[in-house]
């Protein structure tokens, strides 16, 4: 289904290249004889492109994109199930909503009593009262519950923002995806206050543990490259509102997306940028005082920074005045290194402040992952936390292009095989050793942080399956809360300082 909504043309921007995976045509067959053992890709309908065909028969390119493929055709043929696994959790958690026995039917999703399954591995909806204004852990650490607020349903959110945190709830948003054809991302905004700016944050759900077409997006390696801008993550693009393009009813709009300037939306099918974007146009001419933030955690993350790239994109020179900063937790790749340079130009260019957090193995911020053919990198500084909480500011390693380097020596070639195995045996034992570590930790923490920290049963499960996946189970939003509220008072000013060095 399409939406038809009218755009002008100014500042419409097209993907001149672009690569875009047809899960709706995979059969084993396909997968076998099209890509892994076929000849030429351009010939399979399970992949639309226009790049050079030679970069696509690489056998190493093939694979990634069989693999992207498969994970996302298993978790298509599993979403029912997984989605009736996190109802049917959510009931047992949420017992005193329960009427006639533990069934997902007989549960209220919409009460305010109501919380999701992450909701229940971190009970915390209250700030931390020990972290006021002029700390500089104040926004990091009202941005990361803001993140984990935005898992819950709309009612929840409203009572914790209006009633806990005494701020101004704005509004709950649901939004469509035109390639998925599902309403797919969640937003919410909210008020604080102040005696000289008002701060205004935007919130991005992020990746729901029992919701398949979220994993898929994570997963899904189609990309768009935009002149001048570079090369990014088409699944995240489309959840923030990416267009599909109709030019003669040509069907390659299935497959390629735009960003125009202006559209005039459907109201029952609204996209998340340019319903943001338009309320925060809104703000900002009656509210002189008003800042904004954008935050999100895993998903949440990626439409996060994506926002004001798209904002300059449109050359949105009046809302990136006025954005004070993106907070971003457990982010995933979103481009490649010259959509990278665009963003942190820009960026620097309207001070905003850009902090990208990760906790310990989180194997979210590792995809899309950094190889030759996606060449997708995370960009400027980022901060990482061990297991004991401790934050050090270091900045990305450019692997793809060393390997990129590597290839014209075939002895450099192998040192770097022999380096990734190693690497990937040493982080096999090391991972879970930090996971068990990780469960002896959680018994401890509210005798040496304060009963805030107090980890309850289900994280305790979580924390166990961690030992064999660890990077899935250190993915949640509770050691992301800790980090914040836990980190040196030093560590945010000096991130902010390297930041606007550089």
């Amino acid at each position: 289904m399409i939406i038809n909504n009218m755009a002008t043309k100014e500042l419409d921007i097209h993907a001149n290249k672009f690569l875009n995976l047809n899960k709706k045509n995979v059969t084993f067959r396909k997968l076998a004889f099209q890509l892994l053992f076929g000849g030429h890709i351009q010939d399979s309908d399970l992949i639309y492109h226009n790049i050079p065909q030679e970069k696509e028969n690489k056998y190493l390119h093939r694979f990634i994109i069989f693999l992207s493929l498969v994970i996302q055709v298993l978790l298509n043929h599993i979403s029912k199930p997984l989605s009736i696994l996190g109802r049917f959790l959510e009931a047992v958690l949420n017992p005193f909503k329960v009427t006639s026995g533990i069934h997902p039917d007989n549960v209220d999703r919409k009460s305010a009593r109501y919380f999701s399954f992450l909701g229940h591995l971190d009970t915390r909806v209250e700030l931390d009262g020990t972290i006021e204004h002029g700390d500089g852990r104040y926004y990091p650490a009202l941005t990361m519950m803001a993140s984990k607020l935005a898992y819950e349903n709309q009612n929840v959110i409203r009572s914790v923002v209006a009633d806990h945190w005494k701020m101004e709830f704005m509004g709950f948003y649901n939004f469509y995806n035109e390639f998925q054809e599902i309403m797919a991302t969640q937003a919410f905004i909210f008020q604080e206050k102040g005696p000289e700016n008002d701060t205004i944050i935007v919130s991005f759900r992020g990746t729901s543990p029992f919701v398949a077409h979220d994993w898929s997006t994570d997963f899904d390696i189609s990309w768009s490259k935009f002149k001048g801008v570079g090369k990014t993550h088409m699944g995240f693009m489309t959840a923030l509102g990416l267009k599909k393009y109709r030019n003669n009813n040509d069907p390659a709009g299935d497959y390629y997306g735009y960003w125009p300037k202006e559209v005039e939306q459907d109201p029952k099918f609204p996209l998340a940028y340019y319903t943001i974007r338009e309320m925060l146009r809104e703000i900002i001419k009656t509210n002189k005082k008003a800042r904004f933030i954008v935050t999100g955690h895993s998903l949440g993350a990626a439409l996060a920074i994506l926002f004001p790239a798209i904002l300059a994109m449109h050359d949105e020179e009046k809302l990136l005045d006025r954005l004070e900063g993106v907070y971003t937790y457990g982010q995933p790749r979103v481009g490649d290194e010259k959509f990278g340079k665009f963003v942190m130009k820009k960026l620097r260019e309207h001070d905003i402040k850009y902090y990208r957090i990760v906790y310990a193995n989180d194997v979210v911020p590792k995809v899309p992952f950094d190889n030759s053919f996606t060449m997708f990198k995370h960009f400027g500084t980022g901060m990482h936390f061990d297991s004991l909480y401790y934050g050090k500011i270091v900045q990305e390693e450019i692997t793809a292009l060393k390997r990129k380097q590597a290839a014209r020596n075939v002895l450099e070639k192998w040192l770097w095989v022999l380096r990734d195995i190693a690497g990937f045996i040493a982080n096999f034992i090391l991972a879970r050793l930090n996971a068990v570590f990780e469960v002896i930790r959680g018994f401890i923490i509210p005798y040496t942080a304060g009963r805030d920290f107090k980890e309850g049963w289900p994280l305790t499960v979580v924390r166990l399956t961690g030992i064999l996946l660890p990077g899935v189970a250190e993915h949640g939003p509770q050691d992301y809360v800790n980090a914040t509220r836990l980190a040196s008072k030093d560590l945010f000013p000096l991130y902010t300082s390297l930041m606007s060095d550089q």
